[in-house]
């Protein structure tokens, strides 16, 4: 019964601010889904063509949905296997593969960067001899984000530029740090572009396929991919991602996967299906060799900001929603597109997602809880 309740709770918060109602339990919860999901693409107060839904309990099964189109020239219906870029969802990914490094040893979260990186990388950001690994990966470290709206305007008016790392803290060291070494928190892209390169360091691979071979295909994710600088393509059946440029509606599908690079941009291709696999494996330790390493991931320091997030871990976010529920994994937001991948610790509930454009995906968490409340609503 408390979880029912605390459903409720929340389903009926969200609801409140996206005006939308609760439909009672009458149809099976996939078709619900789908029901929801529909109204939410069609809604005047929404602004994606598409979007695409995955939960999954163990009460009330798995489930993937989509709508909309996957492409607003043809119009082809959105289907729940369209692979679309999980921008930042890819830091998750990136920490796993250190904390396996950890467990080998070969790394410490207590190593600093001077410690871990060449001088021409340190010598770059003041404090770097006080800059752990830790810090790097919950983003305490002080180090400037080089996502600034320049660097957004020069990726819109070069979407194909391919970018080198290098660029990236270049644009960074420009800026005075946010802080001193551990005496905050803010996000910052930086932060992993370096422990991109701490991951090539350590193990004398490219992150990209350190990142393939010890998590996408030991996990056997089909349909994840991590293309190379310069392939723009996405293989298969995709999700279009859209933005508007100067007044006008823009495909940005094919922006360089090596914008933002180690810290997700276009980096990361993959399904709704996919996250919710390496989601759960991440959470039962299946990528480790204790399963307690999860909980070092799972270690939040404060940080608030937009959408209810409360808390960083190492690779994690954590949310409250409206009504107290907890959420934990990672949003990725990058150019047309924004995703989500998380687990729900109250309610038992794994949900992942994206819609085709970068806007606030609350309408279709609210959806999803709420065919997910009625299913449950005695």
């Amino acid at each position: 019964m408390s979880r029912v309740v605390s459903i409720s709770g929340v389903v009926a918060a969200l609801m409140l601010l996206w005006g939308q109602t609760l439909v009672q339990a009458a149809e099976p919860l996939e078709v619900r889904l789908k029901t929801a999901l529909d109204a939410v693409v069609a809604s005047d107060q929404t602004v994606f063509p598409g979007a695409i839904l995955s939960v999954s309990h163990p009460d009330q099964g798995t489930y993937a949905v989509a709508a909309g189109v996957a492409d607003i020239e043809t119009n082809a219906p959105l289907t729940p296997d369209a692979r679309f870029r999980a921008g930042s969802i890819a830091k998750p990914f990136v920490a796993a593969v250190v904390l396996q490094l950890v467990e080998e040893g070969k790394l410490s979260l207590d190593d600093t960067m001077t410690e871990l990186l060449p001088q021409d990388v340190t010598a770059r950001f003041a404090g770097s001899d006080k800059i752990t690994l830790r810090m790097l990966l919950n983003h305490t470290s002080g180090i400037p984000e080089w996502l600034s709206d320049e660097a957004i305007g020069r990726i819109a008016a070069n979407p194909a530029k391919v970018w080198d790392v290098g660029e990236f803290l270049d644009l960074a060291a420009a800026m005075a740090p946010a802080f001193a070494p551990g005496t905050g928190w803010a996000y910052s892209n930086t932060d992993y572009n370096l422990v991109g390169l701490v991951i090539e360091r350590a193990t004398g691979q490219p992150w990209r396929e350190t990142v393939r071979t010890r998590v996408i295909e030991p996990l056997g994710l089909k349909s994840t991919t991590l293309p190379e600088p310069g392939d723009v393509a996405i293989p298969g059946a995709f999700m279009h991602g859209y933005g508007l440029i100067g007044g006008s509606v823009v495909d940005l599908s094919f922006i360089d996967p090596s914008m933002a690079g180690a810290a997700g941009g276009g980096a990361l291709v993959t399904t709704v299906g996919d996250l919710a696999t390496f989601l759960a494996a991440l959470r039962s330790g299946k990528l480790f060799k204790d399963p307690a390493t999860y909980q070092a991931m799972a270690d939040f320091v404060a940080a608030a900001g937009e959408g209810g997030r409360t808390g960083y871990g190492l690779g994690l976010e954590k949310y409250a929603l409206p009504g107290g529920i907890e959420m934990i994994g990672h949003s990725g937001g990058t150019a047309g597109y924004r995703s989500g991948a998380f687990y729900f610790p109250a309610l038992d509930l794994t949900m992942t997602f994206a819609i085709s454009v970068q806007a606030d995906p609350t309408p279709v968490i609210a959806a999803a809880l709420g065919a997910m409340a009625s299913e449950a609503a005695p």
